[in-house]
């Protein structure tokens, strides 16, 4: 997340991996329920004998289906879970929507929904309750899971397991880069954000920038999402708009079923 006048250059990507969504999305929107390497390469524009490695290599995880008689792909079984599941998660916003925008207004700041899948945090709503300062994020923008506020909201409510297994990779962005990690700090702030429902971080991670944060439960009553206020608040609003966050965050997620007190 950064102010308005501030942009991220450091794009990371993977070509073989953006050309497997290229064609998975391709073969998406098409009304062709079957079509050959040819015309697909020359849709996305690559070569067709890259194309054809990545479709062979998805028709292995049946993300794709291969007809060996006619040589043309579709969309494969394996979609049907991941899709569910996406469309489980996303119903989050159409129930989040009105209460983060009532959020913004109240607390006069920029309130961000995020969803968690694969250790990432995906922006799937911003809503702005200050015309005259907005945080520049985009919809769609993913974050690390522990990024900041949003990372020790989620980290605090994980299972044992899950926190294990985070803490044993190289990624870790509570307070910033890894390397700047405290963690007797960390410790406080999680043991704080079980106690009051919401984490903080006070322009750690983007100088200027503060926010406070609270985690989004399913009808698992596992955390799903969170939702992450944003804005140029000072130390002493933290308390009061940490109560709001986590009142709203709580009402949300018992509305998406969360079984909570």
């Amino acid at each position: 997340m950064t102010a308005e006048n501030k942009k991220s250059i450091y794009r990371p990507g993977a070509p073989a991996v953006e050309q497997a969504a290229q064609l998975l999305l391709y073969l998406g929107k098409t009304r062709e329920m079957d079509l050959g390497v040819t015309d697909i390469c020359k849709e996305i524009g690559i070569h067709k004998s890259k194309g054809f490695s990545i479709l062979n290599a998805l028709a292995q995880y049946d993300l794709v289906t291969k007809d060996n008689k006619t040589k043309t792909y579709s969309l494969g079984p394996a979609l049907m879970p991941l899709a569910r599941k996406a469309r489980e998660k996303l119903d989050i916003n159409a129930i989040a929507k009105d209460h983060l925008q009532l959020l913004a207004n109240e607390t006069k700041t920029s309130v961000l929904l995020g969803i968690i899948s694969n250790d990432q945090f995906y922006i799937s709503g911003k809503y702005d309750g200050n015309d005259k300062l907005s945080v520049t994020v985009r919809r769609h923008q993913s974050l690390h899971i522990t990024h900041g506020a949003h990372g020790k909201a989620i980290f605090a409510f994980m299972d044992e397991s899950e926190q294990d297994r985070i803490f044993n990779s190289d990624q870790l962005h509570f307070h910033g880069e890894t390397c700047d990690l405290d963690h007797k700090i960390l410790e406080k702030e999680l043991k704080d954000c079980r106690k009051n429902g919401y984490a903080v971080d006070n322009g750690k991670i983007t100088p200027g920038i503060t926010a406070v944060s609270s985690p989004v439960f399913d009808h698992n009553n596992q955390v799903s999402a969170a939702i992450v206020l944003v804005g140029t608040f000072t130390e002493d609003k933290f308390d009061l708009l940490g109560k709001k966050t986590a009142a709203t965050a709580k009402l949300i997620s018992k509305k998406a079923g969360a079984q909570l007190p």
